[in-house]
């Protein structure tokens, strides 16, 4: 899989160009449009927050809360946008899996990449805000360390998503039922230590609880996840990433059939 994708590294790159033309095709903001969602959502999140409601963030009270909330929305948003486009895009690409012998791992991995621009663009727009109103401290490169989970964890599933459709596909309607339920279990729009004792274990097996509370950790220099939390987590990330891999690999020859 690896050579293929390095002698196919071309193709990856045009794929993900087109995935970014596609999202603003016939709009005049084009790229544009990507810093303007993520400052419209902050500004959203501000009024929301910090003029209709007051919440207790715990530890992180010396922030203000949309600033918390975005800290945790970043990765979420990553994933599930990944994962949720991932379902689609052999089905939706029937057409270069049937008449191109391009790989159709490419497939999923544009729109990982394509993704991570967005969330790169997003995470600029959220430190700027940090350093004109709070701070940024050294702990931000904490981020390096999670980063690479959450792109394991996307693309894994992404690929295992993928693959799944194409046979059942009824799979993207069950996705967008378990992200409802997932994102609620996950520390997005609260403090960690806000879930009950006896849920909380809940948490400690929910790959993204520590890769959102990382990220949040990281940006607003609070105490990083236990060590035993992030190994575990880096585990399950790289578990799921070659998992998803060797399940598309076994599934691709059967997708020019089905499709």
């Amino acid at each position: 899989m690896i050579s293929k994708l390095a002698a196919n590294r071309n193709v990856l790159k045009n794929l993900v160009l087109r995935d970014l033309q596609r999202r603003y095709v016939g709009s005049i903001g084009g790229l544009l449009w990507s810093v303007i969602h993520p400052i419209a959502l902050l500004l959203s999140y501000t009024f929301m927050f910090s003029v209709v409601t007051q919440l207790d963030i715990g530890p992180y009270s010396e922030f203000s809360y949309p600033v918390f909330v975005f800290c945790g929305l970043l990765p979420w948003l990553f994933l599930s946008e990944t994962i949720t486009r991932s379902c689609g895009a052999i089905t939706e690409n029937s057409a270069l899996i049937t008449k191109t012998v391009m790989p159709a791992e490419i497939l999923p991995i544009s729109i990982t990449l394509s993704n991570l621009i967005h969330h790169a663009i997003g995470l600029g727009i959220l430190l700027i805000v940090l350093v004109a109103f709070f701070q940024v401290h050294p702990s931000v490169f904490f981020i390096l360390i999670y980063l690479p989970m959450l792109l394991m964890l996307a693309q894994g599933l992404g690929w295992m998503l993928a693959g799944l459709q194409v046979f059942v596909r009824d799979t993207v309607q069950a996705l967008q039922i378990i992200l409802l339920l997932w994102f609620w279990f996950t520390p997005v729009l609260y403090a960690m230590n806000r879930l009950p004792a006896q849920i909380r274990f809940i948490g400690h097996i929910n790959p993204m609880a520590t890769i959102v509370t990382g990220y949040r950790n990281a940006l607003l220099n609070q105490a990083q996840p236990s060590f035993p939390d992030v190994l575990f987590v880096f585990i399950t990330s790289a578990a799921i990433f070659v998992l998803g891999a060797m399940l598309f690999r076994q599934a691709k020859p059967a997708f020019p059939d089905v499709l």
